[in-house]
């Protein structure tokens, strides 16, 4: 058809409703038989087919796509990713005391991080990063080729590895919907992140050898230092180890670290990180560490702690705060030059008690003559002869000590026994397992803590000797009997009861009949010589058993009478007053013999009770913890003191605190049993205290005071049933417990930045120290303050 006869058919159906009709019907009769065609034949069966694999398809790529998204991080987790942080304990000077964690991270800025680790993390592991949306598709395409070469290469950007570390439910098995997941989770990530906020996030979730997750732990573990300090080898090492962490692991495999490390720095130089000089000097070094084990750090304040964690643990779950992965920082009341030298003085001392306990049972010691003495207890250790008078003497002890091991108890399935004598038999003829029960029940154990009188903060806390191998902490755990520690408060119900330090008691025992008939007749070990009657002052100051049992008729309002009885009403007060000086004596009976220490009560408990008298009678309970912050340093919660009012007058306070110098400086033709403290440690300043032992020397106690700090310590057996021999040189309080305050007093007062004072006591305004009116001469200066 031309197109003149074209244009003129088209002006006719636009023109003639006829035509047009026409030419539709026309249409519909082509498209009929055409339709009429296909019904009879094979097309519309094909086209019914693939109709019905279109729909197929169509709901395979939306359920597979519905699958994938379900292994995927939502909105919000992209938004708000969750890393366990650990949380950190730290000193009122701001140095790290002990970490909580599942995983040991500590979360830094980027601008906190050395840039040589970004270089070498960029050089490494992804040197396109700046360039991708998240895949990197040119090593994405390139791995088949790899494979076909016998070459395994990761296609894995850094933002693909961040994934993986944020979200755990993408999974790390080597399939291909873990892939894609990985990779629709990476596109993600970029697009809701910054590239430095992604490389950030990266290195402080990424895991390094030795349990560090995170730059910073690895930097700290490693080097001992900041992330920010580390240097271009030092940065090479640690992301050179990402790719094995065990295999690369510095500690463990230096070789390989070294090579692994090489390789980074070639990289480096390779990308124009480095140049070729520094490259040639750095790969030649070897690699140093200043490893600090994880498992360690922080471990001789572990049993601080573990105190902390029961102080703040109620109130971190009710707010809805985890304390292993949170982040929390929590400041507490210690000082970390204090705890420092504590630890040190409780260590050193210790061991040295330890060997000289150890030949005490073996051979006997001999101070005059240490040399010989230890010499001779060697050799008879050596031909296994560790403690054999203790053994000798109590010989259930060992067979005690054997039951409480895993090999005793697991010994009767093992033999197939239920006679005891037949494990007994066994376990006996294993000489190195015997030896090592010997040694590990017979270890002491030791305590310490400082505590400032004036508000009540903890300053230096040592549980034990190793919280490695002891978890029981010696400070607020334990509860042994107080011993003479306990007779303040006896002699301090006596001062509130109207008596003075000049007041005088016979020195000889007494005798006490209950309403059956028996006896309580507690005494001294033996009377001491000088006058019948002795004062208060030098009763407290020699520790005399026999003129503290005398005050408990007068405190009881029965003077001179023997029924036991009758005493009772003394028991109450003296209950009353430890009580009311912080100690929990709910389940202390009120008996008589509580006046010689038998309560059993922790060292947190006595030295918080001594308090009272540094602080003029003002009780204060022991705080620890000032304040917790959360990961960002808001502070979410804060503690404050509890100042209660005067539990005793400042002046019968003032009073005991002038009586226990006594213990310290002795008096006029007598020594104190704290006297050591002066003459062997050096103590000049005004520092008043007590000693305390008790029955068989188990236990062994020295408190001290001063204006600004109270100090105890315990010293013991792990195993109650642990005591010295008799006539033993250091089983007393003066010579176990006193050298480690001693030596604490030396370390602290000689470091001019610890904070140490010199300040002495004062007295109330207005006292005047009671004078004896008997005395012709007195050395008291009637000022109020007894020169020291």
């Amino acid at each position: 058809m031309s197109n003149s006869n074209q244009d003129n058919d088209m002006d006719r159906y636009f023109n003639d409703p006829n035509y047009r009709r026409q030419k539709a019907q026309e249409r519909n009769g082509d498209n009929s038989k055409s339709s009429s065609s296909d019904n009879n034949g094979i097309p519309k069966k094909l086209r019914r087919w693939a109709g019905v694999a279109a729909g197929i398809i169509v709901l395979a790529a939306t359920g597979f796509t519905l699958y994938l998204y379900q292994g995927i991080p939502s909105i919000d987790q992209l938004e708000n990713p969750q890393t366990a942080v650990a949380s950190e304990l730290k000193s009122r000077d701001g140095v790290v005391l002990d970490r909580y964690y599942t995983e040991n991270r500590t979360h830094v800025p980027i601008e906190k991080i050395s840039p040589h680790v970004v270089d070498a993390l960029i050089a490494t592991e992804d040197h396109r990063f700046y360039n991708h949306w998240g895949i990197d598709m040119i090593r994405t395409l390139a791995i088949p080729w790899h494979l076909l070469n016998g070459r395994i290469q990761g296609g894995s950007t850094l933002t693909q590895q961040l994934a993986r570390n944020l979200y755990k439910k993408i999974g790390r098995e080597f399939s291909v919907i873990r892939k894609l997941r990985e990779m629709i989770t990476a596109v993600q990530i970029e697009h809701n992140y910054t590239k430095r906020e992604i490389i950030e996030m990266y290195l402080n979730t990424v895991e390094f050898p030795n349990s560090a997750f995170g730059i910073e732990s690895a930097a700290q573990t490693h080097y001992g230092k900041s992330a920010s300090d580390l240097t271009i080898s030092e940065a090479a090492t640690l992301v050179g180890s990402l790719q094995m962490v065990y295999l690369y692991n510095p500690r463990l495999y230096p070789d390989n670290a070294k090579s692994r490390r090489n390789t980074v720095l070639f990289l480096l130089n390779k990308r124009g990180f480095i140049s070729d000089a520094v490259y040639d000097k750095l790969r030649k070094e070897p690699i140093v560490l200043n490893y600090q084990p994880p498992s360690k750090a922080g471990q001789e304040n572990r049993y601080f702690g573990q105190y902390v964690r029961q102080q703040v643990d109620p109130w971190l779950k009710e707010n809805g705060y985890d304390l292993n992965t949170d982040g929390l920082t929590i400041y507490t009341t210690i000082d970390s030059r204090l705890q420092r030298y504590a630890e040190q003085a409780l260590r050193t001392k210790l061991d040295s008690l330890q060997t000289i306990y150890e030949c005490e049972w073996t051979t006997g010691w001999k101070q005059w003559n240490q040399e010989a003495s230890l010499a001779q207890c060697n050799q008879a250790i050596e031909n296994g002869k560790y403690m054999k008078r203790l053994w000798e003497k109590y010989p259930s002890f060992l067979r005690e000590f054997i039951r409480d091991t895993d090999r005793y108890k697991n010994a009767f399935s093992k033999y197939d026994t239920d006679q005891e004598s037949v494990v007994f038999d066994t376990l006996m003829d294993d000489s190195a397992f015997v030896d090592s029960v010997k040694r590990a029940k017979t270890r002491l154990e030791a305590g310490f803590v400082g505590i400032d009188p004036n508000n009540g903060n903890v300053l230096a806390w040592v549980g034990g000797s190793d919280y490695g191998n002891v978890q029981f902490d010696h400070v607020y755990q334990s509860r042994r009997q107080a011993g003479s520690t306990f007779k303040p408060f006896v002699y301090t119900v006596a001062i509130d009861n109207g008596y003075k330090p000049y007041h005088k008691f016979s020195k000889y025992p007494s005798v006490f009949y209950d309403r059956s008939g028996d006896a309580w007749k507690p005494k001294d070990p033996e009377v001491p010589s000088g006058p019948e009657m002795v004062p208060l002052r030098q009763a407290l100051a020699r520790s005399l058993n026999n003129v503290t049992i005398r005050l408990l008729p007068e405190l009881a309002g029965a003077p001179g009478t023997n029924k036991l009885e009758e005493l009772e009403p003394a028991a109450r007060k003296i209950k009353q007053m430890a009580s009311n000086l912080g100690i929990d004596m709910s389940n202390t009976p009120a008996y008589p013999s509580i006046a010689l220490g038998t309560a059993e009560v922790s060292l947190l408990e006595m030295v918080s009770a001594y308090t009272t008298y540094a602080n003029q009678g003002v009780h204060i309970d022991p705080i620890a913890v000032t304040r917790i912050e959360d990961k960002e340093g808001n502070v979410i919660k804060e503690y404050h003191p509890e100042y209660q009012q005067e539990v005793i007058s400042p002046e019968t306070a003032y009073m005991m605190v002038d009586m226990m110098r006594g213990v310290i400086r002795g008096g006029e033709d007598y020594y104190g049993t704290g006297v050591r403290l002066r003459n062997v440690y050096g103590v000049r300043q005004d520092v008043a205290g007590k000693t305390g032992t008790t029955q068989n020397s188990a236990d062994n106690w020295f408190i001290s005071m001063m204006p600004h700090i109270t100090m105890g310590a315990w010293v013991g057996g792990e195993n109650r049933m642990i005591r010295f021999p008799q006539n033993t040189y250091i089983g007393q309080g003066a010579r176990s417990a006193l050298p480690i305050v001693g030596k604490f007093i030396n370390l602290a007062s000689s470091d001019p930045k610890a904070p140490w004072s010199y300040d002495a006591f004062e007295s109330p305004p207005g006292f005047v120290m009671p004078q004896d009116p008997d005395s012709a001469e007195s050395n008291e200066t009637g000022t109020g303050r007894i020169d020291w």
